[in-house]
């Protein structure tokens, strides 16, 4: 069983190597970008992570930020609730805006349809087109168009950088809304910062330890502790899956593998 935490987020070839006669690795999260899979491979040893335990939880976290940067409680926030009825503190309502959904997976679907359900217009990007009543664009449509972003997809390989600076300059006062992975490799997270303190877009995102606290930034940041996951709920069923991959594993029969 293997716990992030323990790890710093990252189990290499030599935490691995240490444990002999090692046969699999029960990860406790959705994410497995932490571990080193070609070791694994290699080795012949399984890997098997918890998967959507957290769905609902992730996306009602983003619905949130998106309703955060929407009303300007980040600024609200920063000036101590000071009632200010002029153009900078003017909000917006989201119905009839166009949400861009990055990653049509397990989490980004649900994204989808709860912003449908808020009368929202929703576009998407996927690798593949997905069987849904919502339409698919390239990314450069996503940050043209759309007022709020969801970037909903995993870190790997093909997904690092998938968000380029050029796609970050085509925005024009959009919300760009981190949730899913916190991951920094995904993106310019300094250039969506100093756009964002300049007034261009709204942003919001998680904090590592280490950071800034929201006070700390100008303009309309949303900053939050990871706890986008961090529901009872979520929880109980990371737990009852942790358990079942385990028990699985040990009886030879091991389920939601890592390919």
């Amino acid at each position: 069983m293997a716990d992030p935490d323990w790890y710093n987020w990252n189990i290499t070839a030599n935490h691995l190597s240490m444990i002999k006669n090692l046969k699999g690795v029960c990860l406790s999260t959705t994410a497995f970008d932490w571990i080193d899979l070609d070791y694994c491979k290699e080795h012949k040893i399984v890997v098997c992570n918890i998967p959507k335990y957290s769905t609902d939880s992730v996306a009602e976290y983003g619905i949130f930020l998106m309703m955060c940067l929407a009303k300007k409680f980040p600024i609200q926030v920063k000036t101590d609730y000071k009632t200010d009825y002029s153009n900078s503190m003017l909000t917006t309502e989201i119905r009839n805006k166009t949400v861009g959904v990055i990653g049509l997976g397990t989490i980004g679907s649900k994204i989808a349809n709860m912003c449908n359900a808020l009368g929202m217009n929703v576009i998407y990007w996927n690798r593949s087109e997905k069987e849904n009543k919502y339409k698919r664009v390239d990314l450069e449509t996503i940050f043209k168009e759309a007022d709020f972003i969801f970037p909903a997809f995993a870190t790997n390989d093909e997904t690092k950088k998938l968000i380029t600076d050029q796609l970050i300059h085509l925005m024009n006062g959009n919300a760009f809304i981190n949730i899913v992975n916190n991951s920094r490799e995904l993106y310019n997270h300094d250039l969506l910062l100093e756009k964002a303190e300049n007034g261009e877009i709204s942003y919001a995102f998680e904090l590592y330890d280490n950071e800034k606290k929201m006070y700390d930034y100008k303009g309309n940041i949303m900053v939050t502790a990871p706890y986008a996951f961090y529901t009872k709920e979520a929880i109980d069923r990371l737990v009852e899956i942790w358990c079942q991959n385990v028990i699985a594993l040990a009886n030879n029969h091991a389920q939601n593998m890592v390919k």
